[in-house]
């Protein structure tokens, strides 16, 4: 795929998330990645691995809206039901939240979906094109480098093809267009392969890193700057999960999300409950063993006003959240049992305290989110959660028919978010739709649940909520079949690349 304006910041990325100067970016030219000298050694290639996590949380294309993997997150949501903006505000993501945005072929969107997770991609290909040829006696630094270029290829594929490709359809051929998968650094204009492709693409993809992760040692990752969780078995464990959810495989997706769990259990991870619950999430690598995948910037790597909290916290001193802090959808909060600690992660009243009195103040305001600070952006982030995975497991077994065993894994996850919680489904279907609300419940605000309506064939239905008329326009209702489910790829791309196919306008 020609990614006419990215490939060479992609592929100078490598070279600049290594450590190179200024001045050797400007010498050695980008296509010339085996020659780099930054590549040299493993220990090299490892701090550009390090490179491409401090990438998930750096500022793109100039925009404020795009500050990594978790502005996407937020562009997910907001294209979803239950992440309200109660007013205009200063209007970020107001355009997205309107189903406008990923459906122009000129918008910062369309453009951005493609620019992230491409680079992402050709940064991994960029490694492991070399890999072989790097000299070093440590085959677990090796491994581990290997295994996490290949679950990085494999996940932002798998991003990508959620957003611009038609869903996946379990039990058909699904020779539908998927993305163009691109398994080396070559840049040259590449079709689309079908979506069936790039789902076996993907798992092959996670399958060498699987069996790579299992060749590394307990120590790979320990000395990570950024303060970053490596990928890990766990994790390839978990994106794994992921994916046989959203292909309808559900006895592999609850395989694997039961693999995942265990590594991560065994590694000291748990799920959090009482006060952890109400940490703000800006601290959750340091303040919990919850998080699988994440990154922890530190307060003087500042990132402004493309952080996730000056969006979704409720406490920054940001103008977007000032004017108009995220708010929740009142009909998914009235589903949450009164004993459940997450309905403290939404204030009902809008009369909750704030943090001055500029602050606007609306009902179902988010808690959930908490900035360390009033004037820093900065925050943990987590891009995987033990929770996800026991969700993954439930919903899985319930769709399989395994209510006893689906229930037995609800019950153990939401007994450390509501001490009184008891089942009430009476057959599997009714249970996967508990498990839902828990899942929308517990994920509010980290990018799933555009996702989630489209794997499921479900409409977006904001009606008779606290949505804003004005703010929505005419995405209140839009059905499962509505070809707006698929973004459209942004004219530069079309443009670059003449073997690409656009998506029905």
């Amino acid at each position: 795929m020609k990614l006419v304006k990215y490939t060479l910041l992609a592929a100078a990325a490598v070279c600049g998330l290594a450590g190179c100067s200024d001045s050797f970016m400007d010498t050695t030219p980008s296509d010339k990645i085996g020659e780099f000298t930054a590549l040299g050694s493993l220990e090299n290639a490892y701090v550009a691995v390090n490179g491409i996590h401090r990438s998930l949380t750096k500022q793109y294309l100039s925009f404020q809206s795009c500050g990594g993997e978790a502005s996407m997150n937020i562009f997910r949501d907001v294209l979803g039901d239950d992440l309200v903006h109660p007013t205009t505000g200063n209007g970020w993501y107001n355009s997205e939240m309107a189903w406008v945005s990923h459906r122009s072929t000129s918008s910062t969107l369309t453009k951005y979906g493609l620019y992230f997770y491409y680079q992402i991609v050709l940064n991994a290909n960029l490694i492991l094109d070399v890999i072989d040829d790097i000299e070093g006696e440590d085959t677990d630094l090796r491994n581990g480098i290997i295994g996490e270029c290949y679950t990085f290829r494999a996940w932002a594929h798998f991003n990508v093809l959620q957003l611009y490709a038609q869903r996946y359809e379990a039990g058909k051929e699904n020779t539908q267009p998927g993305i163009p998968y691109q398994k080396t650094a070559d840049t040259e204009p590449m079709a689309r392969n079908t979506v069936e492709e790039c789902y076996r693409f993907i798992h092959e993809d996670l399958d060498k890193a699987i069996e790579h992760f299992k060749n590394t040692g307990d120590s790979y990752g320990e000395e990570a700057p950024y303060e970053a969780l490596h990928l890990s078995l766990k994790v390839a464990y978990g994106v794994k999960a992921r994916v046989y959810l959203t292909q309808h495989n559900y006895t592999e997706a609850a395989r694997y999300a039961d693999l995942a769990i265990q590594q991560a259990e065994s590694e000291g991870g748990k799920l959090m409950t009482g006060e952890e619950l109400m940490h703000g999430f800006a601290t959750i690598l340091a303040s919990t063993n919850e998080a699988m995948w994440g990154s922890n910037p530190q307060d003087d790597h500042t990132i402004y006003f493309y952080s996730f909290y000056a969006y979704m916290s409720w406490n920054f001193n940001s103008t977007a959240i000032r004017q108009c802090p995220r708010s929740v959808n009142k009909l998914l909060y009235e589903k949450i049992s009164d004993t459940d600690e997450r309905k403290q992660w939404w204030d009902p009243t809008g009369e909750a305290g704030v943090s001055a009195s500029n602050y606007s103040q609306f009902p179902y305001q988010n808690r959930k989110y908490t900035a360390r600070s009033t004037g820093n952006g900065v925050g943990d982030y987590a891009f995987m959660r033990l929770a996800e995975m026991y969700l993954i497991k439930a919903e899985a077994l319930a769709r399989n028919g395994q209510q006893a065993e689906a229930q037995s894994v609800l019950t153990t996850f939401a007994l450390t978010r509501d001490p009184q919680y008891t089942a009430t489904s009476s057959t599997a279907a009714e249970l996967a739709e508990e498990i839902m609300i828990h899942r929308r419940v517990e994920l509010w605000g980290e990018g799933f649940r555009f996702t989630d309506l489209k794997r499921l064939n479900l409409p977006l239905d904001r009606r008779n909520s606290n949505h804003v008329s004005s703010i929505i326009q005419q995405a209140e209702y839009i059905e499962a079949d509505d070809i707006r489910w698929e973004f459209l790829f942004h004219d530069e791309e079309i443009n670059a690349n003449p073997e690409l196919e656009q998506n029905p306008v």
